[in-house]
């Protein structure tokens, strides 16, 4: 009797012992949990579909720079870049550059299809799909923003490979 007396104190010691360190763990693990879902709900509750005229727009915008590129019409192309791009590759010389460095699906796209859209922060974020000379595909993400004289501009592009998800 005394053994199991023993043993049930040793496991009520090792339980409480594992409920203050699992306890702590459980905390930790729930409020990281709730940290990042608060940080990406937003992004979802902000994003209303985005209105057809807008989407046309913005469409039209990244099709002709993808094409400006493809036809090797740098001025095209640079010209729908936003202020904050212009104020930091302030020639075109830099800007071709760079997009030709950082960015060849961008600058010799093979193919390309426009994927899903939203909005978020007045800007809206459009998905492309494009596939390179080499038959890669890979993922861009263009950031537009709609300057005061009513224009969309490009603000900034993610790209990555494609794995298949999208925005």
């Amino acid at each position: 009797m005394n053994h199991t007396l023993k043993r049930q104190s040793r496991a009520s010691a090792k339980a409480a012992a594992m409920s203050g360190a699992g306890m702590k763990t459980a905390i930790i693990t729930a409020s990281a949990l709730l940290i990042a879902m608060l940080l990406i709900a937003p992004v979802f509750a902000q994003s209303p579909d985005v209105p057809a005229t807008t989407k046309q727009a913005t469409q039209s915008v990244v099709r002709d720079q993808l094409e400006a590129f493809r036809a090797g019409d740098h001025s095209r192309a640079y010209s729908h870049a936003a202020p904050n791009i212009k104020n930091y590759f302030t020639t075109l010389e830099h800007f071709v550059s760079m997009v030709r460095r950082g960015y060849q699906p961008i600058y010799e796209p093979d193919t390309f299809v426009m994927g899903r859209n939203m909005t978020y922060n007045d800007e809206v974020y459009q998905e492309v799909i494009i596939t390179d000379k080499f038959g890669k595909e890979w993922q861009a993400v263009y950031t537009l923003k709609q300057q005061e004289d009513g224009s969309w501009k490009v603000t900034g592009v993610k790209l990555e490979p494609y794995k298949g998800a999208s925005v």
